[in-house]
């Protein structure tokens, strides 16, 4: 049991890797380290020095100066998209705004950078500037050539300024200048005509709802008017004050007439003339209050008063009747607003793309940076220097262990027969 437990034991510790082994493995080892590693930075240097003294095109040199022209667009938003909402927003209409609103959720950047990439702008750049003899296109001309020219360009937006950087690449800085601005020139023409689609399109949208608006709001005023000559209705608040004050006054004279009778029976008898006119002016006050309360007979065809009974009911549906000639005043209002709004963008929508900055023949490159590619080439192959010196410290270990030594034999002898 204590011979097992001292095996373990040995055998733990021989699996066990010290810091001091690993140390030791890249002292032992130090000049295969070093010389590779300065054997690489020299190569990569000379290769440096190579790729600046020789031609761009030439078939070694895989790290020639590209240069990266630029040219900056600035977009904005059409004025009109938002001002049918905000408009709708500032009055009594803006429970409205959510289902008249002419956006559609996609901006003018997301346009730009769509046909700046798309196949028609590519087609085009690449027949003017004659991309298959310039990039030696045999296979698949027509998709190489759009690779071309995607691949090498570069487009960059700011969404806080507005801002649209297109660049292109190529170790020609003249070709890369001349490919960017055409295709400013192109992506311009574009925008503007796609833009311009549009605007026509909002236009003949609003002259249709102007259209609509304008008879909606011609049939909401004829049955206001028309429900004044119906009824006599100028002003129906003021006409019902007018006749609730004159009830008033009539129910009042009627009281005091009815006391003046009591009073006069008590005097004089029932045959008496003046009796009789007091209670003849008594009935005919009480006919009168029942027919402004009740209404006239040929109510129908009156149009001198409004009973009082009917007044609650016709004071609703005038309130109903003005409601809705207002709403359909607002509409149109804001729809010939918005429609004039359109109109000025249709006259002048130079704004929603204008060029920053045009693309100049740059004089410093944009990549490679070769210093940093001696770098990363050097200390990558000092790490793989030290990988390998592990690996053949392994190795070497393995042939002074007889055990191990007998199973590396047997790997080598059945490689040889499968060879």
């Amino acid at each position: 049991m204590a011979d097992e437990n001292i095996k373990i034991e040995q055998q733990t510790g021989d699996d066990e890797i010290s810091l001091m082994d690993l140390i030791s493995v890249i002292a032992k080892r130090w000049m295969f380290i070093f010389f590779s590693t300065f054997i690489a930075a020299v190569l990569i240097l000379g290769y440096s020095v190579y790729t600046i003294k020789a031609a761009p095109d030439a078939p070694l040199n895989k790290l020639p100066n590209i240069y990266r022209p630029q040219v900056i667009v600035r977009l904005q938003e059409s004025s009109s998209s938002s001002t049918l909402s905000n408009m709708l927003n500032s009055s009594d209409l803006g429970l409205l705004s959510g289902l008249v609103s002419t956006s559609a959720g996609a901006t003018n950047a997301d346009l730009a950078q769509a046909l700046i990439v798309g196949n028609t702008l590519a087609d085009q750049i690449a027949e003017e500037m004659n991309f298959i003899e310039k990039y030696h296109i045999e296979k698949f001309p027509v998709t190489s050539a759009r690779m071309a020219f995607t691949e090498n360009l570069t487009v960059e937006y700011a969404a806080e300024t507005g801002f649209l950087t297109i660049g292109f690449e190529d170790i020609d800085p003249v070709f890369a200048t001349e490919v960017v601005n055409r295709s400013l020139e192109l992506l311009e023409e574009r925008f503007r005509s796609l833009t311009m689609d549009s605007i026509l399109t909002r236009k003949e949208f609003l002259e249709q709802q102007l259209a609509d608006q304008e008879a909606e709001l011609n049939r909401a005023q004829e049955a206001i008017i028309e429900f004044q000559k119906a009824y006599g209705i100028v002003d129906i608040e003021s006409q019902t004050e007018a006749q609730i004050s004159e009830l008033t006054s009539l129910n009042s004279s009627l009281l005091q007439k009815q006391v003046e009778l009591i009073a006069l029976k008590e005097k004089r008898r029932e045959e008496d003339p003046q009796v009789q006119r007091l209670e003849n002016d008594i009935d005919n006050l009480k006919q009168l209050i029942d027919a402004k309360t009740t209404g006239f007979q040929d109510f129908s065809t009156s149009t001198d008063y409004i009973p009082q009974n009917k007044l609650p009911e016709l004071t609703a549906v005038y309130t109903n009747l003005q409601a809705e000639a207002t709403l359909m005043s607002q509409m149109y209002l804001t729809f010939k607003g918005q429609y004039e709004s359109v109109k000025l963008e249709e006259a002048d929508n130079s704004k929603q793309f204008q060029i920053i900055e045009r693309a100049e023949v740059p004089e410093r490159k944009a990549k490679p940076s070769r210093s940093k590619i001696c770098l990363i080439v050097t200390i990558a192959v000092m790490f793989l220097a030290i990988f390998l010196s592990f690996i053949f410290e392994y190795f070497d270990r393995i042939k002074k262990d007889p055990v191990e030594s007998v199973k590396l034999n047997e790997i080598r002898n059945s490689l040889r027969l499968k060879k």
